[in-house]
Protein backbone atom coordinates (compact mmCIF):
# COMPACT_ATOMS: atom_id res chain seq x y z
CA UNK A 1 0.00 0.00 0.00
CA UNK A 2 1.39 3.64 -0.85
CA UNK A 3 1.42 5.72 2.07
CA UNK A 4 0.77 9.64 2.73
CA UNK A 5 2.40 10.82 5.99
CA UNK A 6 1.30 14.03 7.64
CA UNK A 7 4.39 16.35 8.39
CA UNK A 8 6.94 14.06 10.68
CA UNK A 9 5.73 15.53 13.89
CA UNK A 10 2.57 14.48 12.87
CA UNK A 11 -0.98 16.22 14.15
CA UNK A 12 0.10 18.92 17.12
CA UNK A 13 -1.83 17.83 20.00
CA UNK A 14 -3.03 21.38 20.05
CA UNK A 15 -4.86 20.32 16.94
CA UNK A 16 -6.28 17.22 18.36
CA UNK A 17 -7.12 18.82 21.43
CA UNK A 18 -9.82 21.08 19.22
CA UNK A 19 -11.06 18.03 17.18
CA UNK A 20 -12.06 16.78 20.71
CA UNK A 21 -13.64 19.69 21.95
CA UNK A 22 -15.68 20.37 18.64
CA UNK A 23 -17.09 16.98 19.29
CA UNK A 24 -18.04 18.20 22.89
CA UNK A 25 -15.42 16.19 24.85
CA UNK A 26 -12.52 18.05 27.14
CA UNK A 27 -9.98 16.22 27.67
CA UNK A 28 -7.76 17.78 31.19
CA UNK A 29 -5.19 15.20 31.96
CA UNK A 30 -3.92 11.38 30.76
CA UNK A 31 -2.85 10.82 34.12
CA UNK A 32 -4.55 7.74 35.79
CA UNK A 33 -4.33 6.92 39.57
CA UNK A 34 -5.22 3.30 38.54
CA UNK A 35 -3.66 0.26 37.01
CA UNK A 36 -6.56 -1.43 35.45
CA UNK A 37 -5.75 -5.05 33.88
CA UNK A 38 -8.25 -4.21 30.70
CA UNK A 39 -6.93 -1.39 29.92
CA UNK A 40 -5.23 -1.12 25.99
CA UNK A 41 -2.39 1.61 26.58
CA UNK A 42 0.14 -0.81 27.11
CA UNK A 43 -0.51 -3.08 24.95
CA UNK A 44 -1.46 -0.98 21.27
CA UNK A 45 0.58 -2.45 18.21
CA UNK A 46 3.55 -0.90 16.64
CA UNK A 47 2.85 2.63 15.20
CA UNK A 48 -0.10 3.33 17.03
CA UNK A 49 -0.74 7.11 16.79
CA UNK A 50 -2.30 7.69 20.09
CA UNK A 51 -0.70 10.64 22.14
CA UNK A 52 -0.71 11.59 25.93
CA UNK A 53 -1.19 15.04 27.24
CA UNK A 54 0.11 15.25 30.77
CA UNK A 55 -1.94 17.48 32.53
CA UNK A 56 -3.30 21.21 30.98
CA UNK A 57 -2.78 23.77 32.54
CA UNK A 58 -6.05 25.91 34.21
CA UNK A 59 -5.56 28.55 31.84
CA UNK A 60 -5.10 26.38 28.73
CA UNK A 61 -8.18 25.23 29.09
CA UNK A 62 -10.13 28.23 30.13
CA UNK A 63 -8.59 29.44 26.44
CA UNK A 64 -10.01 25.99 25.03
CA UNK A 65 -13.54 26.42 26.19
CA UNK A 66 -14.91 28.26 23.28
CA UNK A 67 -14.04 24.94 21.46
CA UNK A 68 -16.97 23.11 22.96
CA UNK A 69 -19.66 25.44 21.21
CA UNK A 70 -19.75 23.38 18.14
CA UNK A 71 -21.16 20.21 19.87
CA UNK A 72 -24.76 20.34 20.60
CA UNK A 73 -25.07 17.65 23.35
CA UNK A 74 -23.30 17.75 27.40
CA UNK A 75 -19.64 18.54 27.96
CA UNK A 76 -17.31 15.16 28.58
CA UNK A 77 -14.91 14.83 31.13
CA UNK A 78 -12.71 11.11 31.23
CA UNK A 79 -14.21 9.50 27.95
CA UNK A 80 -11.30 8.24 26.06
CA UNK A 81 -13.07 8.25 22.69
CA UNK A 82 -10.28 9.97 20.94
CA UNK A 83 -6.88 9.93 20.10
CA UNK A 84 -5.50 11.27 23.45
CA UNK A 85 -5.02 8.88 26.08
CA UNK A 86 -7.26 10.41 28.79
CA UNK A 87 -6.82 9.50 32.76
CA UNK A 88 -8.72 10.06 35.54
CA UNK A 89 -10.27 13.38 35.78
CA UNK A 90 -10.21 13.67 39.00
CA UNK A 91 -6.09 13.23 39.46
CA UNK A 92 -5.94 16.75 38.17
CA UNK A 93 -5.35 19.01 41.35
CA UNK A 94 -7.64 21.85 39.42
CA UNK A 95 -10.66 19.54 38.73
CA UNK A 96 -13.15 21.52 40.74
CA UNK A 97 -12.06 25.21 39.21
CA UNK A 98 -12.34 23.13 35.84
CA UNK A 99 -15.80 22.63 36.43
CA UNK A 100 -16.63 25.89 37.66
CA UNK A 101 -14.82 27.42 34.48
CA UNK A 102 -17.00 24.95 32.36
CA UNK A 103 -20.35 25.58 34.45
CA UNK A 104 -19.78 29.31 33.98
CA UNK A 105 -18.99 29.50 30.37
CA UNK A 106 -21.76 26.93 29.34
CA UNK A 107 -24.78 27.49 32.15
CA UNK A 108 -27.01 25.40 30.57
CA UNK A 109 -24.69 22.75 29.38
CA UNK A 110 -25.02 19.05 31.06
CA UNK A 111 -21.35 18.20 32.63
CA UNK A 112 -20.73 14.68 32.38
CA UNK A 113 -17.54 13.29 34.12
CA UNK A 114 -16.14 9.69 34.21
CA UNK A 115 -14.65 8.60 36.91
CA UNK A 116 -13.71 5.66 39.12
CA UNK A 117 -14.81 7.41 42.28
CA UNK A 118 -11.70 6.76 44.08
CA UNK A 119 -10.52 10.08 44.82
CA UNK A 120 -14.39 11.88 45.44
CA UNK A 121 -14.27 13.32 48.66
CA UNK A 122 -17.07 15.10 50.57
CA UNK A 123 -16.40 18.61 49.13
CA UNK A 124 -16.28 17.29 45.85
CA UNK A 125 -19.27 15.76 45.84
CA UNK A 126 -20.73 18.96 47.21
CA UNK A 127 -19.40 20.86 44.38
CA UNK A 128 -20.95 17.78 41.59
CA UNK A 129 -24.14 18.36 42.74
CA UNK A 130 -23.93 21.86 43.17
CA UNK A 131 -23.25 22.38 39.54
CA UNK A 132 -25.09 20.00 38.44
CA UNK A 133 -23.08 17.47 36.98
CA UNK A 134 -23.49 14.02 36.15
CA UNK A 135 -21.11 11.24 36.63
CA UNK A 136 -20.60 7.66 35.01
CA UNK A 137 -18.60 5.59 38.24
CA UNK A 138 -16.97 3.06 36.29
CA UNK A 139 -16.86 0.48 39.36
CA UNK A 140 -16.32 -2.42 37.95
CA UNK A 141 -15.86 -4.82 40.28
CA UNK A 142 -16.35 -4.72 44.14
CA UNK A 143 -15.04 -7.71 45.36
CA UNK A 144 -11.70 -7.73 43.01
CA UNK A 145 -10.28 -4.48 43.12
CA UNK A 146 -7.07 -5.02 43.75
CA UNK A 147 -6.50 -7.82 41.12
CA UNK A 148 -8.67 -6.03 38.51
CA UNK A 149 -8.06 -2.07 39.47
CA UNK A 150 -5.23 -1.92 41.15
CA UNK A 151 -7.23 0.09 43.90
CA UNK A 152 -5.49 0.35 46.56
CA UNK A 153 -8.24 1.31 48.83
CA UNK A 154 -11.32 -0.46 47.65
CA UNK A 155 -13.68 0.43 50.79
CA UNK A 156 -12.68 3.97 50.64
CA UNK A 157 -13.53 3.81 47.05
CA UNK A 158 -17.06 1.88 47.67
CA UNK A 159 -17.78 4.51 50.64
CA UNK A 160 -17.16 7.16 48.03
CA UNK A 161 -19.69 5.91 45.88
CA UNK A 162 -22.05 5.06 48.31
CA UNK A 163 -21.92 8.84 49.53
CA UNK A 164 -23.36 10.00 45.98
CA UNK A 165 -26.91 8.48 46.52
CA UNK A 166 -29.63 11.17 46.54
CA UNK A 167 -26.69 14.22 45.99
CA UNK A 168 -25.59 13.44 42.28
CA UNK A 169 -26.85 12.03 39.74
CA UNK A 170 -25.18 8.85 38.29
CA UNK A 171 -24.80 6.20 36.48
CA UNK A 172 -22.69 2.76 36.90
CA UNK A 173 -20.27 0.91 34.25
CA UNK A 174 -18.90 -2.44 34.27
CA UNK A 175 -16.18 -4.16 32.33
CA UNK A 176 -17.53 -7.76 32.53
CA UNK A 177 -14.85 -10.18 33.20
CA UNK A 178 -16.44 -13.23 34.57
CA UNK A 179 -13.46 -15.16 33.81
CA UNK A 180 -11.70 -13.54 36.08
CA UNK A 181 -14.01 -11.52 39.07
CA UNK A 182 -16.95 -14.85 38.66
CA UNK A 183 -20.63 -14.08 37.92
CA UNK A 184 -21.20 -13.44 41.42
CA UNK A 185 -18.96 -10.24 41.99
CA UNK A 186 -20.24 -8.85 38.63
CA UNK A 187 -24.17 -9.38 39.98
CA UNK A 188 -23.00 -7.90 43.86
CA UNK A 189 -21.21 -5.30 41.95
CA UNK A 190 -24.26 -4.33 40.02
CA UNK A 191 -26.50 -4.57 43.16
CA UNK A 192 -24.09 -2.33 44.84
CA UNK A 193 -24.52 0.31 41.85
CA UNK A 194 -28.21 -0.16 42.55
CA UNK A 195 -27.76 0.51 45.74
CA UNK A 196 -25.71 3.55 46.04
CA UNK A 197 -28.52 5.07 43.04
CA UNK A 198 -26.92 4.48 39.97
CA UNK A 199 -30.13 5.45 37.22
CA UNK A 200 -28.48 2.82 34.90
CA UNK A 201 -25.50 0.24 34.80
CA UNK A 202 -23.68 -0.17 31.15
CA UNK A 203 -22.20 -3.53 31.39
CA UNK A 204 -19.24 -3.44 28.85
CA UNK A 205 -18.20 -6.23 26.71
CA UNK A 206 -14.53 -6.78 26.88
CA UNK A 207 -12.61 -6.69 23.57
CA UNK A 208 -8.50 -6.98 23.64
CA UNK A 209 -6.40 -6.38 20.79
CA UNK A 210 -4.35 -9.94 20.24
CA UNK A 211 -1.42 -8.05 21.94
CA UNK A 212 -3.55 -8.06 25.40
CA UNK A 213 -2.53 -11.28 27.50
CA UNK A 214 -6.45 -11.20 28.44
CA UNK A 215 -7.42 -11.96 25.10
CA UNK A 216 -6.39 -15.67 25.04
CA UNK A 217 -8.04 -16.32 28.65
CA UNK A 218 -11.44 -14.51 27.60
CA UNK A 219 -13.48 -17.56 26.59
CA UNK A 220 -15.59 -17.42 23.49
CA UNK A 221 -19.15 -17.09 24.73
CA UNK A 222 -18.38 -13.97 26.96
CA UNK A 223 -20.14 -11.91 25.17
CA UNK A 224 -23.27 -14.12 24.41
CA UNK A 225 -23.06 -15.03 28.11
CA UNK A 226 -23.23 -11.20 28.90
CA UNK A 227 -25.82 -10.21 27.33
CA UNK A 228 -27.76 -12.79 28.78
CA UNK A 229 -26.76 -12.25 32.10
CA UNK A 230 -27.38 -8.81 31.57
CA UNK A 231 -31.32 -9.64 30.97
CA UNK A 232 -31.63 -11.11 34.07
CA UNK A 233 -29.83 -8.33 36.42
CA UNK A 234 -32.31 -5.56 34.98
CA UNK A 235 -35.68 -8.03 36.11
CA UNK A 236 -34.10 -8.83 39.36
CA UNK A 237 -32.40 -5.31 39.75
CA UNK A 238 -35.65 -3.44 38.25
CA UNK A 239 -33.08 -1.29 36.77
CA UNK A 240 -32.08 -0.43 33.30
CA UNK A 241 -28.78 -2.36 32.57
CA UNK A 242 -27.77 -2.21 29.11
CA UNK A 243 -24.71 -4.20 27.37
CA UNK A 244 -22.39 -2.52 24.92
CA UNK A 245 -22.06 -3.12 22.25
CA UNK A 246 -25.49 -4.07 22.29
CA UNK A 247 -25.18 -5.62 18.53
CA UNK A 248 -28.12 -3.66 16.52
CA UNK A 249 -30.02 -5.15 13.68
CA UNK A 250 -31.97 -2.09 12.38
CA UNK A 251 -32.54 1.53 13.76
CA UNK A 252 -36.10 0.98 14.80
CA UNK A 253 -36.49 3.70 17.98
CA UNK A 254 -37.46 1.55 20.16
CA UNK A 255 -37.68 2.27 24.08
CA UNK A 256 -35.24 -0.33 26.15
CA UNK A 257 -36.04 0.70 29.42
CA UNK A 258 -38.26 3.58 31.36
CA UNK A 259 -36.67 5.12 34.28
CA UNK A 260 -39.11 5.45 37.42
CA UNK A 261 -40.21 9.07 37.82
CA UNK A 262 -39.12 10.22 34.50
CA UNK A 263 -40.89 12.23 32.36
CA UNK A 264 -40.88 9.25 29.98
CA UNK A 265 -42.88 7.35 32.72
CA UNK A 266 -45.26 9.99 33.89
CA UNK A 267 -45.96 10.43 30.26
CA UNK A 268 -46.91 6.46 30.09
CA UNK A 269 -44.02 5.59 27.93
CA UNK A 270 -43.13 2.08 28.19
CA UNK A 271 -40.52 -0.45 27.25
CA UNK A 272 -41.03 -1.65 23.60
CA UNK A 273 -42.38 1.55 22.28
CA UNK A 274 -41.27 2.75 19.43
CA UNK A 275 -40.89 6.74 19.26
CA UNK A 276 -42.37 7.61 15.72
CA UNK A 277 -42.89 11.31 15.80
CA UNK A 278 -41.34 14.15 17.74
CA UNK A 279 -43.08 17.95 17.31
CA UNK A 280 -44.71 16.27 14.63
CA UNK A 281 -41.37 15.68 12.90
CA UNK A 282 -41.19 11.81 12.03
CA UNK A 283 -38.10 10.09 13.65
CA UNK A 284 -34.51 8.64 11.80
CA UNK A 285 -33.33 6.31 14.31
CA UNK A 286 -32.81 5.56 18.00
CA UNK A 287 -30.20 8.26 18.45
CA UNK A 288 -31.84 10.82 16.09
CA UNK A 289 -35.22 10.14 18.29
CA UNK A 290 -33.21 10.45 21.95
CA UNK A 291 -31.44 13.59 21.20
CA UNK A 292 -35.50 14.96 19.75
CA UNK A 293 -36.48 13.90 22.64
CA UNK A 294 -33.59 15.63 24.69
CA UNK A 295 -33.11 19.22 22.93
CA UNK A 296 -36.88 20.07 23.40
CA UNK A 297 -39.27 21.61 25.64
CA UNK A 298 -42.50 19.47 26.61
CA UNK A 299 -42.54 17.61 23.52
CA UNK A 300 -44.91 15.95 22.11
CA UNK A 301 -44.78 12.69 21.38
CA UNK A 302 -46.71 9.88 18.76
CA UNK A 303 -45.79 6.11 19.96
CA UNK A 304 -46.03 3.13 18.28
CA UNK A 305 -47.41 0.53 20.94
CA UNK A 306 -48.13 -2.71 18.87
CA UNK A 307 -49.13 -0.87 15.70
CA UNK A 308 -51.40 1.53 17.48
CA UNK A 309 -50.05 5.45 17.78
CA UNK A 310 -50.51 6.91 21.02
CA UNK A 311 -49.82 11.00 21.73
CA UNK A 312 -48.12 11.58 24.48
CA UNK A 313 -46.82 14.96 26.00
CA UNK A 314 -43.34 15.16 27.59
CA UNK A 315 -43.23 17.55 30.73
CA UNK A 316 -39.46 18.47 30.88
CA UNK A 317 -37.30 21.47 30.15
CA UNK A 318 -34.57 22.12 27.14
CA UNK A 319 -31.88 19.48 27.31
CA UNK A 320 -33.07 17.55 29.87
CA UNK A 321 -33.11 13.34 29.70
CA UNK A 322 -36.81 11.96 28.68
CA UNK A 323 -36.22 9.33 31.37
CA UNK A 324 -36.30 6.32 28.58
CA UNK A 325 -33.26 4.82 27.28
CA UNK A 326 -32.55 3.80 23.88
CA UNK A 327 -29.04 1.98 22.58
CA UNK A 328 -26.94 4.46 20.03
CA UNK A 329 -27.19 4.16 16.53
CA UNK A 330 -26.84 6.20 13.22
CA UNK A 331 -27.11 10.19 13.48
CA UNK A 332 -29.21 11.85 11.19
CA UNK A 333 -27.30 14.35 9.39
CA UNK A 334 -24.33 12.37 8.76
CA UNK A 335 -26.24 9.64 7.64
CA UNK A 336 -28.06 11.97 5.09
CA UNK A 337 -24.82 14.02 4.41
CA UNK A 338 -23.29 10.65 2.92
CA UNK A 339 -26.23 9.27 0.97
CA UNK A 340 -26.42 13.22 -0.88
CA UNK A 341 -22.89 12.58 -1.22
CA UNK A 342 -22.61 9.33 -2.55
CA UNK A 343 -23.98 7.77 -6.20
CA UNK A 344 -26.11 5.02 -3.91
CA UNK A 345 -29.41 7.42 -4.77
CA UNK A 346 -28.44 6.86 -8.75
CA UNK A 347 -28.67 3.37 -8.25
CA UNK A 348 -24.28 3.29 -9.08
CA UNK A 349 -22.65 -0.10 -7.31
CA UNK A 350 -21.36 1.70 -4.11
CA UNK A 351 -19.22 -0.32 -1.95
CA UNK A 352 -19.79 0.31 1.94
CA UNK A 353 -16.51 -1.29 3.94
CA UNK A 354 -17.26 -1.00 7.74
CA UNK A 355 -17.28 -2.86 10.82
CA UNK A 356 -19.43 -5.99 11.88
CA UNK A 357 -21.00 -4.07 14.27
CA UNK A 358 -22.63 -1.64 11.45
CA UNK A 359 -23.42 -3.71 8.71
CA UNK A 360 -26.46 -4.50 9.72
CA UNK A 361 -27.76 -1.25 11.24
CA UNK A 362 -26.07 0.66 7.73
CA UNK A 363 -28.38 -2.07 5.48
CA UNK A 364 -31.49 -1.38 7.26
CA UNK A 365 -31.36 1.92 7.21
CA UNK A 366 -30.48 1.50 3.33
CA UNK A 367 -33.45 -0.64 2.99
CA UNK A 368 -35.86 1.23 4.55
CA UNK A 369 -35.15 4.54 2.02
CA UNK A 370 -35.28 1.84 -0.43
CA UNK A 371 -31.25 1.88 -1.91
CA UNK A 372 -28.81 -0.73 -2.39
CA UNK A 373 -25.62 -0.56 -2.18
CA UNK A 374 -22.76 -3.56 -1.18
CA UNK A 375 -22.36 -3.75 2.56
CA UNK A 376 -18.78 -5.52 3.84
CA UNK A 377 -18.02 -5.68 7.44
CA UNK A 378 -14.55 -5.05 7.92
CA UNK A 379 -12.03 -7.40 10.22
CA UNK A 380 -9.52 -5.87 12.03
CA UNK A 381 -5.76 -6.89 11.10
CA UNK A 382 -3.76 -4.27 12.66
CA UNK A 383 -5.69 -4.81 16.55
CA UNK A 384 -6.34 -8.29 15.90
CA UNK A 385 -7.97 -10.33 18.88
CA UNK A 386 -11.57 -9.60 18.72
CA UNK A 387 -11.66 -5.66 18.19
CA UNK A 388 -14.92 -4.90 16.34
CA UNK A 389 -15.08 -1.09 16.92
CA UNK A 390 -15.07 1.29 13.48
CA UNK A 391 -12.56 3.75 15.04
CA UNK A 392 -9.89 1.23 15.32
CA UNK A 393 -9.93 -0.08 12.08
CA UNK A 394 -7.10 0.93 9.73
CA UNK A 395 -6.42 1.56 5.69
CA UNK A 396 -4.93 -2.12 5.42
CA UNK A 397 -7.88 -3.55 7.13
CA UNK A 398 -10.21 -1.72 4.17
CA UNK A 399 -7.69 -2.53 1.71
CA UNK A 400 -8.23 -6.37 2.71
CA UNK A 401 -11.90 -6.44 2.70
CA UNK A 402 -11.87 -4.38 -0.20
CA UNK A 403 -9.30 -7.21 -2.13
CA UNK A 404 -11.80 -9.92 -0.80
CA UNK A 405 -14.75 -8.02 -2.55
CA UNK A 406 -13.73 -7.30 -5.94
CA UNK A 407 -11.88 -10.72 -5.87
CA UNK A 408 -15.01 -12.21 -5.84
CA UNK A 409 -16.40 -10.41 -9.19
CA UNK A 410 -17.65 -7.22 -7.84
CA UNK A 411 -17.00 -3.79 -9.59
CA UNK A 412 -18.11 -0.80 -7.23
CA UNK A 413 -18.06 2.79 -9.08
CA UNK A 414 -16.77 3.90 -5.49
CA UNK A 415 -15.97 2.84 -1.74
CA UNK A 416 -17.13 4.61 1.40
CA UNK A 417 -15.26 4.45 4.44
CA UNK A 418 -16.29 5.95 8.38
CA UNK A 419 -15.31 8.61 8.91
CA UNK A 420 -14.45 7.42 12.74
CA UNK A 421 -11.47 5.93 11.49
CA UNK A 422 -10.03 9.06 10.34
CA UNK A 423 -8.10 11.63 12.35
CA UNK A 424 -9.03 15.34 11.17
CA UNK A 425 -6.76 15.23 8.30
CA UNK A 426 -7.51 11.81 7.05
CA UNK A 427 -4.72 9.80 8.55
CA UNK A 428 -5.57 6.21 10.45
CA UNK A 429 -4.13 5.03 13.69
CA UNK A 430 -1.05 4.04 11.18
CA UNK A 431 -0.71 7.56 9.84
CA UNK A 432 -2.00 6.37 6.52
CA UNK A 433 -4.06 8.84 4.69
CA UNK A 434 -7.43 7.38 3.04
CA UNK A 435 -6.36 8.95 -0.30
CA UNK A 436 -3.79 6.26 -0.08
CA UNK A 437 -6.42 3.69 -0.55
CA UNK A 438 -8.72 6.00 -3.41
CA UNK A 439 -5.06 5.60 -5.19
CA UNK A 440 -4.70 2.15 -5.18
CA UNK A 441 -8.39 1.15 -6.44
CA UNK A 442 -8.56 4.07 -8.57
CA UNK A 443 -12.10 5.02 -7.59
CA UNK A 444 -13.68 8.01 -5.63
CA UNK A 445 -13.50 7.58 -1.81
CA UNK A 446 -16.16 9.19 0.40
CA UNK A 447 -16.03 9.41 4.08
CA UNK A 448 -19.37 8.76 6.01
CA UNK A 449 -20.49 9.24 9.25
Amino acid sequence: MPEEKSPETGPSIEALLYQAQKDGILPITSECDMGCVFCSNHFNPPGCEVRTIGRRSLEEIKESLPWLQAAPGPVVIGESVTRINEGEPLTHPDFGPILRLVREVYPQRSIHVTTSGALLTPDLTSLLSSLGVELMVSLNTVGKRREVMGDTDPERTLENVRALGGKVQFDGSIVALPFMTGWDDLRETAKFLRGAGASTIRLLLPGFSSRHPLYKKMPKDTWREVKDFSADLARDLDIPVLFEPPGLKDTLPVVEYVQRESPAAKAGILPGDLIDQVAGKETFSRKDAFLSCRMKENPSVTIDRNGVQIGVVLKKGWNQSPGFVMYEDLDRQAYLNWERSSQVRKGREVLVLTSALAKPVIEHMLSQRELQAKVVAVRSRFFGGNIQACGLLTVSDFWSAYENAVGEGYSPVEVTLPRIAFDPWGRDLEGVHYRAFGEKCHLPVILAG
